[in-house]
């Protein structure tokens, strides 16, 4: 069953806008993209946000907050997780990819971005961002709704718990079954001329292409 988000999570900003860097780039390791987004998650009447960062390649979520607001500080606490989780200050070979929320080109996340050295993409079209919108489904509809969930506390609880299990169990049929976690050891033991590739599509600067033939490979 697909639930419909009646909850605005994206304002977008029409200023400082970044360019889309995500056609016709190749993946074949960790720390090359990673995409983040802002979801929901209700509580009785309450509304929360879910801020998640993961990196593409391996679908591993390597940076997380829970919140009672959409301020940039939250984007901001997932991005830190996200460095201490890498145990890395500097990313020359990644790509940040994003809406444009205005949270992502707060003042305080973009100079993290710069000082981490991390290009900074986004995307035109809702469905250039997929990856990220697919794990908020995941992590939303086959994991916290059957959680005993009844306040705020519980979530950031449960959603610790939720991630942990996804990272290390979930099964992925891009990652030959394996789950992030597993998948990220498995190319450890690679020579990187033996690692998968994952090619990465969208359509926003491709002329003469029916949008609803563009394809995000997952």
């Amino acid at each position: 069953m697909a639930y419909k988000n009646p909850v605005r999570t994206t304002f977008s900003s029409p200023y400082s806008r970044y360019k889309n860097l995500l056609v016709d780039i190749k993946l074949n390791n960790i720390n090359q993209l990673w995409t983040s987004d802002i979801t929901y998650f209700n509580v009785g009447e309450k509304v929360y946000y879910i801020t998640m960062i993961m990196d593409v390649y391996s679908r591993k979520i390597v940076g997380y907050t829970a919140a009672d607001n959409m301020r940039a500080e939250n984007n901001c606490e997932a991005l830190k997780m996200a460095f201490k989780a890498r145990k890395q200050t500097i990313f020359t070979e990644l790509i940040h990819h994003s809406d444009r929320g205005g949270q992502y080109v707060s003042n305080e996340y973009v100079e993290m971005l710069n000082a981490a050295k991390i290009k900074i993409s986004m995307c035109n079209e809702v469905h250039e961002n997929a990856h990220i919108e697919r794990v908020n489904g995941t992590i939303k509809n086959q994991y916290l709704r059957y959680r005993n969930i009844t306040s705020f506390e519980e979530l950031k609880k449960q959603l610790s718990r939720t991630i942990e299990a996804y990272n290390n169990s979930k099964p992925h049929v891009a990652l030959n079954k394996l789950s992030p976690n597993s998948f990220e050891q498995y190319i450890k033991e690679q020579y990187v001329e033996n690692r998968p590739i994952l090619p990465i599509w969208t359509c926003n600067e491709t002329k003469n292409i029916n949008p609803n033939q563009c394809i995000l490979q997952f």
